[in-house]
């Protein structure tokens, strides 16, 4: 999960897994999305329903602070929106979690025991109540190839998963020491890379507007998915020069007052994640059937526990020539845009 802030209890995930935090909902809805008390009282229950742990992990060894999310499928009489907004039908009371980090020769590293923490500005969502329970722990992964998660519930069946704790991608092309892109109507932008199994591109450039008495700045950003690999070696994703011609004109207008306009810094992020990620994002796009559960990696539970991880490159700059282009595009040239 997210980077958090802050050294009190409130645990606020990093913006760039906002959007995973929020498809566990879709996990929430395959126990049947009704739910048990934390005692399992028979008049909130449906028989013979069963309650099932939803654990939910997913950690970025760049980070340090890492979130397990432990909930559960639930069932009862009354409408999911009245019994979700009561923490106990949400929750086990004091489940046992213990975390155990291995080196690449299978020997053990780390055993521990997260601390459980409580949230009062959870994520918003359908299943709401007025707190949310984490468990946290603290600790530079890049030292360990392997994480075990063990989850002990009085009465339930013992909880047990396991990942590999991936890398970060490698960088192949543009070279980690070039400073300038080059990006003309024949040549796009070819970024090459070696993943896992799910890789997601975020590309962005900053434009510069000139007026009279101040400059600002602009910024166009779009996303790319490749999980395919060429030559069995390396992902690549391509940024055509008619993409970006297309997302500036589309983003800017014409106004008197800009004196000039003219490109600024290029950024690009890569993430990457393994199988049981990819897995878990194409199942999430079909879940239909609230009676089944089209993706667990989990044992005893439904869930997920992954890693993935990203690396930032950048800033670089585009080049004379490609400059060139963009200013003298047919479609752009309204915009005033210069060479340099």
């Amino acid at each position: 999960m997210g980077r958090t802030h802050g050294s009190s209890p409130t645990v606020v995930p990093r913006q760039h897994n906002n959007l995973i935090m929020r498809k566990i909902i879709g996990l929430w809805v395959l126990g049947g999305l009704i739910l048990t008390g934390c005692d399992d009282q028979i008049e909130i229950q449906y028989q013979p329903f069963k309650s099932k742990p939803v654990i939910y992990c997913v950690i970025d060894p760049t980070d340090t602070l890492h979130i397990i999310r432990i909930e559960r499928v639930f069932s009862g009489i009354q409408p999911p929106a009245v019994t979700s907004r009561n923490p106990d039908s949400l929750y086990f009371s004091e489940p046992k979690v213990t975390v155990s980090l291995f080196y690449a020769n299978g020997n053990g590293g780390a055993t521990f025991e997260p601390e459980c923490v409580e949230v009062n500005n959870k994520q918003p969502g359908y299943f709401s109540s007025p707190r949310q329970y984490l468990y946290q722990f603290k600790k530079r992964l890049q030292p360990f190839s392997t994480m075990s998660l063990k989850v002990e519930i009085p009465g339930l069946p013992l909880v047990e998963a396991s990942t590999r704790i991936i890398r970060e991608p490698v960088i192949w092309s543009p070279n980690p020491s070039q400073q300038f892109i080059y990006m003309v109507p024949d040549s796009p932008l070819r970024i090459q890379w070696s993943g896992g199994s799910w890789n997601e591109l975020d590309f962005r450039f900053e434009i510069k507007e000139e007026y009279p008495d101040s400059i600002t700045t602009q910024t166009i950003q779009f996303q790319k998915v490749n999980n395919g690999q060429i030559n069995g070696q390396y992902y690549e994703i391509r940024i055509p020069y008619d993409l970006v011609v297309q997302a500036i004109d589309k983003n800017l207008k014409v106004d008197r007052s800009v004196k000039k306009r003219y490109f600024g810094p290029v950024y690009f992020t890569i993430s990457t994640g393994l199988k049981d990620y990819a897995d878990y994002m194409e199942f999430y796009g079909g879940i239909n059937d609230f009676n089944e559960n089209p993706f667990s990696n989990i044992e005893n539970a439904l869930g997920l526990l992954t890693t993935r991880s990203s690396i930032k490159k950048g800033p670089y700059l585009f080049d004379q020539p490609s400059r060139f282009y963009f200013a003298k595009d047919p479609v752009l040239q309204k915009l005033n845009f210069i060479e340099y």
